[in-house]
């Protein structure tokens, strides 16, 4: 798929540095919420002030357009909102996914002017499964086994027997391969234009790192190694350096899950 774009060697470099191989959070909560709460004032002063350059231009520049809109300005300040129900729509929204889709939608974009296929679709019609297997750990959110609480699971597992084969998904380069704590035995793989695809709680390795693999060589047998509650393959697949939920990826080709 092309040569990697160098720009994410920070990225790698966590990789090698086994900060980056691991698939829940690790910052501490009062950072992240500190964070996020500025973040939040930021993006919401901002809003504010781009809301009223908006009204102040309606007010200066008088047309019917703009009248309506100055108008209903004033009408959503002046009208007695339900904010309970407000704040509950605003609770239940899924700022991921929603980040998810604007990002698929300037993609789509940028390949239209460009007459390119998105990567979305490059994995669809090039790529293959690394097993064939059920379901038994969705991507996103989820109650950790160990620990009880809601973490980020950034891929899925699929069960398997132990020793089962474990295949490349498409033509790459091993960028790392080792053991870790939490994912066991793991290996991951880079593909090109920000691809990469990550293989953990395995039993065995086969490959070495920088080595060179085609599409649907054997690279390693399933396991249970690292923190995992049986035999499974750990999947993840990542574009320039973001995880990336699989089955969105990889299209019809799952089984039904468990």
């Amino acid at each position: 798929m092309g040569n990697y774009n160098p720009q994410y060697r920070d990225y790698y470099n966590s990789v090698l540095n086994k900060r980056g191989v691991y698939s829940r959070a690790t910052k501490t909560g009062t950072n992240k919420k500190e964070n996020f709460i500025t973040k939040r004032i930021i993006r919401d002063l901002a809003g504010v002030l781009i809301l009223f350059i908006i009204v102040i231009f309606c007010k200066i520049v008088v047309t019917p357009a703009t009248q309506n809109v100055y108008d209903y300005s004033k009408k959503i300040v002046n009208e007695n909102f339900d904010y309970k129900k407000a704040w509950t729509s605003i609770k239940s929204f899924d700022f991921n996914k929603f980040k998810t889709k604007s990002q698929d939608y300037i993609e789509k974009v940028i390949n239209k002017i460009n007459n390119k296929e998105s990567v979305k679709d490059l994995v669809k019609k090039d790529y293959e499964l690394p097993c064939v297997g059920k379901i038994s750990s969705e991507f996103g959110e989820r109650v950790d086994p160990f620990t009880g609480k809601k973490q980020m699971h950034n891929g899925v597992d699929i069960a398997l027997k132990e020793n089962t084969p474990i295949k490349a998904c498409a033509d790459g380069k091993v960028k790392e391969c080792g053991e870790h704590k939490e994912l066991g035995k793991y290996i991951v793989i880079d593909h090109g234009e920000g691809v990469e695809t990550k293989y953990a709680h395995l039993n065995e390795v086969l490959v070495k790192k920088e080595q060179k693999i085609k599409k649907g060589e054997s690279i390693a047998k399933s396991g249970n190694t690292g923190k995992s509650t049986g035999p499974h393959l750990h999947f993840e697949i990542m574009y320039m350096g973001e995880n990336k939920n699989p089955k969105e990826f990889f299209g019809g080709q799952w089984k039904s899950e468990i």
